[in-house]
Formats: C-alpha cells, sequence, structure tokens
C-alpha cells in the first residue's frame, strides 16, 4: 500500500499529543473519534505517560506496538521534527501534521518546514500539513480535530475533495451534508509542505468511487502550478476537476500569503491555464455546489449549447432564459414544424394556451403525462443538445411521481437532462425520484442553470481533445 492508501484507509492510528489534563485538546478530539467513532485501533502518545479514556498512554511512538499505518501529530511546531523522528524509526509510513507555527509565520516557520520535510522524505513518509485538520473519509478515518456534533458529515459519495483551508472545507462538509451531496472524501493539506495538491489529484483520478474532484486553490509554491496543471492533463480526461481559487485580489492575495505561505499568482493567467488544462473553474461558492452535484451524477455530455426548457410558469422561463445568456448557453427558438410534434402530444384540452416557442410554457394545466410526452419529441430535436425542466409542483396535473416518470423518458436519450424542483420538505419524493434515476436538481433556477455550464465547460474540453465528437 502506498502512503496515501494508508493515509485514507488505516488499519491502526497513533495520536501524538493527547492530554492526560485536558479532555477537549486537538489531540483527545481526535483520539476519540478514531477509537470510538471510526472503530480503529489507536494509540495515544504523551511523554507523559498514563492514561486517556481508559487507555494506557504511551510514552514515545518508539513504545507503542509496531503495527502503526497513520499518526498524527498535534504537538506545538517545536516538537514536531523530533516526534517525524521517532515515526520514521518505526517505519510509520502516513503522518497528519495537524500543528501550525511553520512556514506560515514566517522565515524561523519556514526552516523549520524545511526540516520536517527533510525527515519526511529520509525514511519514504507520506506526510499532510502542517497546520492542516487532516483527512475525512465517511464511515473510515476522521482527523478533524473539531467535534463530530458541532461539524456536520456528509454521507458517502463521489467528490473528493482538496483545500488549503480546513475552514473553507468545514463549510463545504456542513453544505454538502445539508444538500445529501455525498463525499468520497475530504483532505485538508495546509501547507501542503511535502504532499501537494497535484499528489491528491492523481491518487482521486485513479480512484473508481470518485467521479469529481474538488479543490480549493489559494495559490502554487514554486513549481507547484507545473505540477497541478500536469496532474491534471493526465486526471482531466477521465473525470472532471473543480477548482475555487482564493486569493483574486489584491487584498486576497496578501490574506493569502498569511494564511498558507501560498503565492496567490495572477488571477487571469491561472484561469486561462485552469482552461487549457481542463480544470473546471468555479467563480464563486455557488458554482462550487451546483459543479460538484452535477459531476457526482456522471451527467451525459452536451454537444452544443443549445438548451431545450420546459416549465409550467412563464415567469420561470423567463428568468431561466436571462440566466442561461448570462453562461453564453442558448435557448434556441423551435421551428415549427418541432412546435407542432410538441403540441400534438399535449392534452387536447390545453394544446391551446400552451407555448412551444421555447422556453415551452406548459402552463398550470400541465400533466405528468404532458411533460413525459413534451421532453420526449424535444430530446428528439437535432439543435438541442440538453433539456432543463422547472417544476413548479404547485399545478394540480403534476403528482408525487413526475421526477421518476420524467428521469425514465431521460434515460432513453443520449442528451442531458437537469431539474429545477423548490427545496422543501413536501416535494422531497419528486426530488428523490429524479435524483435516484440520475437526474440532478438544482435548488434554484440559476443553480439548474449553473450545473448545466458545468456540463458544457467540461463537454468544450472534452471535444477539444477528440474524446466526444461535435454536433
Amino acid at each position: 500500500m502506498s502512503g496515501l492508501d494508508k493515509m485514507l484507509n488505516p488499519n491502526v492510528t497513533a495520536v501524538v499529543g493527547v492530554s492526560t489534563s485536558n479532555p477537549f485538546s486537538p489531540g483527545n478530539v481526535i483520539f476519540r473519534k478514531l477509537c470510538f467513532e471510526n472503530g480503529l485501533k489507536t494509540y495515544p502518545i504523551n511523554p507523559k505517560g498514563g492514561t486517556v479514556e481508559g487507555q494506557k498512554v504511551y510514552k514515545s511512538c518508539e513504545e507503542a506496538p509496531s503495527d502503526i499505518d497513520l499518526a498524527v501529530i498535534s504537538v506545538p511546531s517545536k516538537y514536531v521534527p523530533g516526534v517525524l523522528e521517532q515515526c520514521g524509526q518505526k517505519g510509520v509510513k502516513a503522518v497528519i501534521v495537524v500543528s501550525g507555527g511553520f512556514s506560515e509565520t514566517g522565515s524561523s516557520g519556514a526552516t523549520l518546514q524545511e526540516e520536517i520535510v527533510e525527515i519526511a522524505n529520509k525514511y519514504g513518509i507520506t506526510m499532510v500539513g502542517p497546520n492542516c485538520i487532516g483527512v475525512y473519509v465517511p464511515d473510515v478515518v476522521d482527523t478533524f480535530f473539531l467535534p463530530s456534533e458541532r461539524v456536520a458529515r456528509p454521507r458517502r459519495g463521489h467528490v473528493a475533495i482538496i483545500s488549503q483551508s480546513g475552514g473553507w472545507l468545514v463549510e463545504r462538509l456542513e453544505e454538502f451534508a445539508d444538500r445529501d451531496v455525498g463525499i468520497a472524501a475530504a483532505v485538508s493539506i495546509g501547507n501542503q509542505a511535502q504532499t501537494k495538491t497535484a499528489d491528491f489529484v492523481r491518487y482521486f483520478g485513479k480512484d473508481k468511487s470518485v467521479r469529481a474532484i474538488l479543490a480549493y486553490i489559494e495559490g502554487f509554491g514554486e513549481d507547484e502550478g507545473r505540477m497541478f496543471v500536469e496532474a491534471c492533463d493526465e486526471i482531466a480526461p477521465k473525470k472532471p476537476i473543480i477548482v475555487f481559487k482564493g486569493g483574486q485580489s489584491e487584498a486576497g492575495h496578501r490574506a493569502t500569503q498569511s494564511h498558507t505561505s501560498s503565492l496567490a499568482g495572477n488571477g487571469a493567467v491561472a484561469s486561462a491555464a485552469f482552461r487549457q488544462h481542463g480544470v473546471i473553474e468555479a467563480m464563486d461558492e455557488d458554482e462550487v455546489m451546483a459543479y460538484s452535484k452535477v459531476f457526482s451524477f456522471k451527467p451525459k455530455p452536451m454537444t452544443g449549447p443549445n438548451i431545450g426548457c420546459l416549465t409550467v410558469s412563464g415567469g420561470h422561463g423567463v428568468i431561466a432564459t436571462d440566466e442561461a445568456d448570462w453562461y453564453g448557453l442558448k435557448f434556441p427558438k423551435f421551428n415549427e414544424e418541432d412546435q407542432e410534434a410538441m403540441r400534438e402530444v399535449m392534452s387536447p384540452a390545453y394544446r391551446g394556451i400552451a407555448s412551444f416557442r421555447n422556453p415551452c410554457d406548459l402552463t398550470g394545466s400541465a400533466s405528468d403525462v404532458d411533460y413525459e410526452r413534451v421532453l420526449d419529441v424535444m430530446l428528439q430535436v437535432e439543435y438541442i443538445d440538453a433539456a432543463l425542466l422547472l417544476l413548479l409542483p404547485y399545478a394540480p396535473g403534476i403528482s408525487l411521481q413526475i421526477g421518476a416518470r420524467v428521469a425514465n423518458v431521460a434515460k432513453q436519450h443520449d442528451k442531458t437532462v437537469v431539474a429545477y424542483v423548490p427545496d422543501l420538505e413536501k416535494y422531497e419524493v419528486i426530488i428523490r425520484g429524479f435524483e435516484l434515476n440520475g437526474i440532478p436538481v438544482g435548488d434554484t433556477i440559476e443553480e439548474a442553470v449553473q450545473m448545466l455550464n458545468g456540463i458544457w465547460k467540461r463537454s468544450q474540453y472534452l471535444m477539444r481533445k477528440g474524446l466526444i465528437k461535435r454536433r
């Protein structure tokens, strides 16, 4: 097993820096989670010895048993080199350093950071950190020193998250849990002194359970930008890589230097490089969520920017048109022949009041059957590349089964479909009907359009690479 394998799927762990007097210290929180919540054999370590939670505290890594896969170090920075030496001599191959006080603090801290990298390299240790909160893999391992009752943890899923900021990562976990978007793993890399974002991109790129990779990046150290885009060149053809970059403004640039000692770099240059190397850049946190969620579903690619839209509300169709125009997506007018084909499958009583120009306003009188039939015709239109469904279940003819029914129609075509349904508990059955059948649902019209924009961005890259054909 590689060092990252041992880190993300350990059998035995150790926590260096537990306290025998303060049960709320970071080391103790980490110990309790690894031992009691993850059910891992975990050795508490403190030079004073004693007991913690009824378990023997070992005075050093050397004194602990020899089967440690992962050691989490939570001690003052000046002691980290010595602890790392002990880990190396013990044969530990994966280490997370949550301690701060390294390059983010200035030149003296940078020297200390260089020292621990040298030690890790000498012993072949894979090290994450320092100045981080570590890793979280649902149902497997959780080294975050934040009590579980205070921070939501998402269910097991298909998005891997890599972040230079622990706080940003915690907020995303809250949002992913609230939106019921599952994750494969979450990694806080802090100063990324040894193991870089690029290393995790490659690792998750080979993980079959990961469908999309999300990275929060504040900047790159020397040569790290090249390493990152090379990793993206390798992985982006296989699965989406989404990046949200901090430090774009001058003030943000200064903040990143004091936060993780990263060089933010020129935002425009970074964005151009991202596009060239197949990275989908999210411009704000709403796009982060939209792109992460849609790619957790493995959506069908788009071979053009043309969207067909179905709605039961003309106003919502107008809003969707404006949002799509902002992102460069098009709602082309259906020609007379295609309009007539859609009109013919509508319920006879409502054919005269529905509009089929695009967006297609089926009106509040539309039923599940109307949605099914019109969508089936729309997805056969050659110049339409994807469909957007604006579902307002207030309409009396719309049932709670419409999500599953419409999804089954979408399965019969090779074009992607995205839906919007108001995020209300009473419509959960509709949302579940869509999503269990592979159609992602946006909480807002804007989010649904952003999902399509993410698919279109990725599809353009795949077409440039010759991996899918243009229409």
